[in-house]
């Protein structure tokens, strides 16, 4: 069993006080932090120093994994990696750790959008194409880390992956929200976990898409820090007819 606390959306500053006050309402000692992106507001890359700088405090020696999310603007992300080096950041990209004797793969990306912004397709050239393409580049990822011998795979995306946890948020937009492809890389991969946010008004903590639980750690949505328990994972393949003897 592997222990998850995860959050995103914190905007700071906007939401740095329910962040803070969240922070201080973890009782746990977690084997993995995630933090799903958006943690600043407006590419506002110095807002981050006080969150960084709780987190580090608080989860001294845990690994701490962060994607970016459409508020850490693109084409900056060198810059948080060099000021925020306490962090593992991904950007359409995945990591081993090895955690409680445990393997376990975690690809992280902005993800994707059914529909880009407008603000998105006049600034950012070729966005859609990405938009596109990206879950199967995802899905190749996917295939990279079974090859290394894991036990768990877990996909943190900032943007949403499926309609079904979007409740709560305006339907016209849920095609801004998420990309709904993700569905089927969750099932046709077996992927263990996904965490995502972006949805602030998301109503729904937890779904599953064919037994995997995909969670919306908003902090705005959940107005706290999310405890995740990763499970045993699943046999897969000739894996389940097997059984292992110590």
């Amino acid at each position: 069993m592997i222990r998850i606390i995860a959050t995103a959306d914190v905007h700071s500053p906007r939401f740095i006080e329910l962040f803070m006050k969240s922070l201080d309402q973890v009782v746990v000692q977690p084997d993995l932090v995630v933090l799903a992106g958006d943690m600043v507001e407006k590419n506002n890359i110095y807002a981050l120093q006080p969150v960084y700088n709780a987190i580090i405090d608080r989860f001294r020696g845990i690994p701490i994994v962060s994607v970016f999310g459409n508020e850490e603007f693109r084409g900056f992300e060198d810059k948080y990696r060099t000021l925020y080096s306490g962090f593992k950041w991904l950007n359409d990209e995945y990591v081993v750790l090895d955690i409680k004797g445990f393997r376990v793969a975690i690809i992280g990306t902005r993800g994707s959008l059914d529909k880009p912004t407008t603000w998105q397709i006049r600034n950012i050239p070729g966005i859609s194409n990405y938009y596109r393409e990206l879950p199967y580049i995802i899905s190749r990822y996917v295939d990279e880390a079974r090859l290394q011998r894991i036990d768990y795979l877990v996909l943190i995306s900032h943007y949403g992956v499926t309609y079904e946890n979007l409740d709560g948020e305006d339907k016209s937009i849920w095609p801004y929200l998420a990309c709904r492809k993700f569905e089927e890389i969750i099932v046709s991969k077996q992927i263990d976990l996904v965490i995502h946010a972006h949805a602030h008004k998301g109503i729904k903590e937890c779904i599953y898409i064919s037994g995997t639980p995909v969670y919306n750690v908003s902090l705005p949505a959940r107005c706290r820090l999310v405890e995740i328990i990763l499970e045993k994972k699943k046999a897969y393949g000739l894996e389940k007819w097997f059984v292992k003897v110590e």
